[in-house]
């Protein structure tokens, strides 16, 4: 999804939706090289079943590729290293037109290398892949990117997906629910939203437009149709907005695997250069304080504020800071623990700069396997 007109044969795609390509195409650069070299996994399906043509306009109308084409050819060129791997894409969307142009596109099919172009319902296509896990895709690793233009998921068409061994990029078009699901009137209209939260629309009316709420709500039918216990089953969330700052959707991904759900959010920071959103704001670097007074010394100290809708690296040694604070000699191994559960801070890639905020904003002693965090205030 990238244009309001979504009739059109090419959408034109504002910043927002680029940065969406480019942190799901780079995500899948890095995700296909790590399953390749499982000798237990015998190939991967990727699925991007509201795939629109492959090719868009900038804002300024230049023409540049999508999601599909971007992907197709990363795993193009990765089978072609991986000759005793199997992948098979399928690419989908209701308009025959959009189809037909990324026919053009797509790279060339090989023994090892499949694509399947289908023009239908979007959860049509999931309940028919979904059926077939256990006999044409067993033993294969699975990615799916659920992108609707607005926010309406159908959870039963999912759920195989849920369950199984994989991957899933979901986006939740939360500025659509908080704009439009309290003047729903028609019967179909108020049945999309209710189906998407699982909650009826008195319940929905009743959050407002607490985002906060409606992405909790989201997490939760999430880990719940997964069937794991909070702890088994990953959830990264990351905001996109637009030039106005506002939130658009949040880009929600899903898996089992503590190593893809790290994965993400370490692309993730590195397509924001080293943040976790492409908001803009004044204090670009962290280096905003309150200042406060402690009432047991008397003496004023000075807090770091995050922004919880946009971090940077100082805010990842805050929060260790914060956990951590006074305590010596913790093994990193510990650090990375601790820090490997949260929805959006990375482990992966990001240690060094994290060390380095550690030591520059908080004094931390950093040593080869321990650190030794300061009394400091966070």
């Amino acid at each position: 999804m990238a244009s309001s007109k979504k009739d059109d044969v090419i959408s034109v795609a504002p910043p927002h939706s680029i940065k969406k390509f480019e942190l799901i195409s780079e995500y899948v650069k890095a995700w296909i090289q790590i399953l390749m070299l499982n000798e237990a996994c015998k190939g991967i399906v990727y699925i991007d079943c509201m795939s629109n043509s492959g090719v868009y306009k900038t804002e300024q109308g230049e023409k540049i590729e999508g999601t599909p084409l971007r992907v197709s050819e990363i795993i193009a060129d990765a089978m072609t290293t991986y000759q005793g791997k199997q992948a098979y894409l399928y690419f989908n969307d209701k308009d025959a037109r959009k189809i037909d142009l990324l026919n053009t596109r797509l790279p060339k099919q090989t023994e090892n290398f499949h694509i399947y172009t289908e023009v239908m319902d979007a959860n049509d296509l999931l309940r028919k892949i979904g059926s077939q896990f256990t006999t044409v895709f067993n033993g294969m690793h699975f990615l799916l990117v659920y992108d609707p233009y607005d926010a309406h998921i159908e959870w039963d068409a999912m759920m195989p997906f849920l369950r199984n061994w994989g991957e899933i990029i979901i986006n939740h078009m939360v500025s659509d629910t908080i704009r439009a699901a309290k003047m729903a009137k028609k019967p179909e209209v108020i049945e999309k939203y209710e189906e998407t939260y699982q909650e009826t629309i008195d319940e929905l009316i009743s959050m407002g437009s607490d985002r906060d709420a409606l992405e909790k709500r989201i997490e939760q039918i999430i880990l719940d149709g997964s069937g794991r216990k909070e702890g088994r089953y990953y959830i990264a969330v990351f905001p996109f907005f637009n030039r106005n700052n506002a939130v658009v959707y949040n880009l929600i991904h899903c898996t089992r695997h503590q190593k893809g759900f790290d994965l993400f959010k370490s692309t993730a920071w590195k397509v924001f250069d080293d943040q976790s959103s492409g908001k803009r704001t004044v204090e670009s670097d962290g280096n905003y304080e309150q200042m406060t007074l402690n009432l047991e010394t008397g003496e004023a100290e000075y807090e770091h504020k995050a922004d919880e809708t946009h971090y940077v690296v100082r805010d990842i040694a805050a929060y260790l800071q914060k956990h951590f604070r006074g305590r010596q000699d913790v093994p990193k191994d510990e650090v990375k623990a601790y820090l490997s559960d949260h929805p959006v801070f990375p482990v992966r890639d990001y240690s060094r700069k994290t060390y380095a905020a550690l030591k520059q904003y908080y004094g931390a002693e950093i040593h080869r396997s321990t650190i030794t965090f300061s009394d400091w205030s966070y």
